[in-house]
Order: C-alpha cells, then sequence, then structure tokens
C-alpha cells in the first residue's frame, strides 16, 4: 500500500489520478464527504504510528485525556495580543482527531464566541476584533474554523459568519490592493510580515471553496496574484520583510546593508495559505513559491550552533541569522516553539519534490521544536527517541490554560508530517450547544 506522503504527492502532481483513487477508497468507507478544512488530518493513532516508526517510545500517562471541560467559556480574549491561531479550528481538529469530548466542549465555546461576540466586537475595546480591524489591517483575523464548524455540525450560520467576516477582508482590499505600495506599481505583501496576507488568503480560500461563490473566488484570485508578483519576494526563495521591520529588528541600514529576515511563525501562517491555494487552484506558480521556501528553509531555517530556529531568522552580511544568537554576545535565551512551525513548510518541499532531504529535516525540526524548553537554549525536555506529548494535547499555564501551550497549537504547522489514515470522523454529538 502507497504511504500517506507518497500518496499526498501523488495527489499534488496528478489531480486527475487521484480523483480516481479517492473515488475508490471512499467505496470502501463509510462516509463520502470531504475532509472538514479541506485537508484530512492525522488522527491520533496516525501520530503514533508515526512514533512508532522513528522508534520513539513514550508513556501512558503521556497520552491525550480530556473527558470534559465543562465551564469552560470565551467572553473577551484579547484578539490581537492573545490569540494567534484560530481556536475553534484548533480544537475541533482535536476532537475530531482524539474523539475526546473535553476538546469538542471547547470548540463549542469558541462556535459560540465567534457567531455572537468576535466580529460585533462584544468585549473591553482594546481587545476585541474591532481594535485588530482598525489598528493593524485585520492581521488576527480568523474564520476558517467558523467553516469547518459548519462542515463537521451542519450549522449553516457559522458559514454566514465566516463570510461576513470575508466581506470586512474584501472591503480591505478595495482600497488598498492597487496602491503603490512601498515600492511605485506594486504591492508589497510582506513588508511588515506575511501573517496579515496570510490569514486573509486561508479564508478567502476556503470560502471560495465551500461556497463556490464567484465573489470569493475573484478575492481569492487577486489575493494569490499579489503574492505571486510581490516585490518582497526574493529569488533565493523566500518573502522578507521591507527596511523598516528589517531595521527595526536588527539595526538602522540593516536592509540597506543586504539584511534579508523574516518571522518563522509567519512562514509557518503563509504556507498553510498558499497550500490550500494551491490545493484548490492547481497553480504552478504556488506550488514553485512552496518548494523555493522550503529550500530557503533548508538552507537557513535552522541556527547551525543551536539547532533550533529563532523568532526571525535569514540573510545578515551573507550569514545564516537567527534573532537568539546574533554573535553580540552569549546566547542565554531561546523559545523552541518557532521551530516546529516550518515543519509543513519543508513537507511540501517533500510532497511536491519527492527528495528525502526536506523529509528528514522535516523529521529534525519536529524532533527538536517539539521538545525545546522554552528560555533554554541547550537543555531538552525529552530525548531523541522520547515523545515528550502528542500535538495539540497540552493547554498553556500562562494563560491558565485558557489557550492551547506551544504556540497556540502546533497542529496547523506539523500535521502533513505526521500521517493520514483517512479514518472516519467520530460523529457529531446531539445537543450542541454552540449558538
Amino acid at each position: 500500500m502507497m504511504n500517506s506522503h507518497a500518496s499526498y504527492r501523488l495527489f499534488l502532481a496528478t489531480p486527475v489520478l487521484c480523483a480516481v483513487l479517492a473515488a475508490s477508497a471512499l467505496s470502501t468507507r463509510a462516509s463520502a464527504a470531504p475532509p472538514i478544512g479541506g485537508v484530512a488530518m492525522p488522527s491520533l493513532d496516525d501520530e503514533k504510528n508515526t512514533y512508532r516508526s522513528w522508534g520513539w517510545t513514550w508513556t501512558a500517562s503521556q497520552e491525550p485525556n480530556y473527558p470534559s471541560a465543562v465551564g469552560y467559556t470565551v467572553t473577551d480574549p484579547d484578539v490581537h495580543g492573545d490569540t494567534e491561531g484560530d481556536d475553534l479550528w484548533a480544537y475541533l481538529m482535536a476532537y475530531l482527531r482524539t474523539g475526546q469530548r473535553g476538546f469538542l466542549d471547547r470548540a463549542q465555546a469558541w462556535a459560540t464566541y465567534f457567531k455572537t461576540r468576535y466580529r460585533t466586537c462584544q468585549g473591553t475595546p482594546s481587545l476585541t476584533y474591532c481594535y485588530d480591524r482598525d489598528n493593524f489591517g485585520l492581521d488576527h483575523v480568523y474564520g476558517y474554523g467558523l467553516i469547518a464548524w459548519s462542515e463537521y455540525s451542519g450549522d449553516a450560520a457559522a458559514l454566514t459568519e465566516a463570510e461576513n467576516i470575508g466581506a470586512d477582508i474584501e472591503q480591505y482590499w478595495a482600497t488598498r490592493a492597487n496602491n503603490s505600495y512601498p515600492v511605485p506599481g506594486q504591492f508589497g505583501m510582506a513588508y511588515y510580515g506575511l501573517r496579515q496576507g496570510a490569514r486573509h488568503l486561508l479564508l478567502i480560500t476556503r470560502l471560495a471553496e465551500v461556497t463556490g461563490k464567484s465573489r470569493w473566488i475573484t478575492l481569492r484570485d487577486r489575493l494569490i496574484d499579489l503574492w505571486m508578483q510581490s516585490p518582497d519576494w526574493d529569488p533565493r526563495g523566500m518573502y522578507f520583510y521591507g527596511d523598516f521591520a528589517t531595521d527595526q529588528e536588527i539595526n538602522a541600514g540593516a536592509y540597506a546593508g543586504g539584511a534579508r529576515i523574516m518571522s518563522a511563525f509567519h512562514i509557518g501562517l503563509l504556507t498553510e495559505a498558499l497550500s490550500h491555494a494551491y490545493r484548490t487552484t492547481h497553480r504552478t506558480d504556488i506550488r514553485d513559491h512552496l518548494v523555493a521556501m522550503a529550500s530557503f528553509v533548508d538552507q537557513y531555517g535552522m541556527d547551525p550552533t543551536y539547532q533550533y530556529t529563532a523568532s526571525y531568522f535569514g540573510i545578515v552580511n551573507g550569514h545564516i541569522w537567527h534573532s537568539y544568537n546574533t554573535g553580540a554576545g552569549p546566547v542565554t535565551f531561546w523559545d523552541p516553539v518557532y521551530t516546529t512551525t516550518l515543519v509543513n513548510t519543508l513537507m511540501n518541499g517533500y510532497n511536491f519534490t519527492g527528495d528525502a532531504k526536506y523529509l528528514n529535516r522535516a523529521k529534525h525540526f519536529f524532533n527538536r521544536g517539539t521538545k525545546g524548553i522554552y528560555g533554554e537554549p541547550t537543555q531538552r525536555a525529552a530525548g531523541d527517541t522520547q515523545v515528550h506529548h502528542f500535538v495539540d494535547t497540552l493547554f498553556d499555564s500562562s494563560s491558565t490554560n485558557f489557550y492551547l501551550n506551544y504556540n497556540r497549537g502546533e497542529l496547523l504547522y506539523t500535521y502533513l508530517l505526521l500521517g493520514t489514515s483517512g479514518v472516519v470522523s467520530p460523529a457529531a454529538p446531539t445537543g450542541l450547544t454552540a449558538h
């Protein structure tokens, strides 16, 4: 039987053949419904089997056990300051992967929030969607979780609200996409970073796919064109910050002197957005950009001394540069979570080219990133053949366990490595309370 990585690569290369194979496979499954969220996530068993294939071990106490989250509510999160992923999507996927009701309880709470409080800006004014919209151009906008929730539960109101959010993105680009900024005649999608344009593209791409409406297809294609034509793209294989953010992170004149850097976390977000854009359009220019990004990450994405990725990395003075190891003095701090955000970027390189170097690098980034300790440049939480935690099953104690740990979740950046078995998702329980 073809392994999961090979089958995914076949899908990317030959969509017609994939459709034939998929039709045959569906005849043996209980449901012919497309994957919730557009892409089948690896089950908990898939993750375990992946670790077994690597020779990794764990104890029974490490396995996820979350039967209930009674009392978990979402009313007034700091949208711009605290959120970094679509929590509805993350908890719904955690439930679909594990079948454990506690994750579904959390997903229901976020579904209620996103449907009734998010876009209407209920809560503390400095924490709301409106604050992010009016001051940061919706760079912390979410809604793909609402789409997944509607696919899972049949909740039409969730999809309607996702479209309402999409309308705000549509309005934003109606006044900006034709401007010459910061280069005359062009629009720099990465000038201040990748997350805004990445999050916009991801939501609009999913709306285009699920609704089939020309409104969203047109906006999706416009955003893709902006990304493909952006002057921030460097032929070395990455979108880089403009002069303002580069100089702010390094020093005045750094960009003019040739420094080129980007946020690792932002790269992970753009990888996800462009992956969905390619999956639904099969544009070869998107694929070529994703392969180039994988090559850049392979070459520059890990500090050669500490074997982690920093929050920002790139090329400074012709050499690999990571923001926690600038050469200015002893390295006393590292946040390893950024290493994990680049796993799927590397996996795209493998899935599109078949070159095993990308797969091996993805494993290495995953091994390093999931076993690091916050603040520690050298100490490790687990050995190379041990599992430290299962993806998206631990909570962040610094937020009183309100959010997922490790950059508000790891699945979005790692699922391509963990395999997919095509298992049928658990059925929606009766009595869902999100409304």
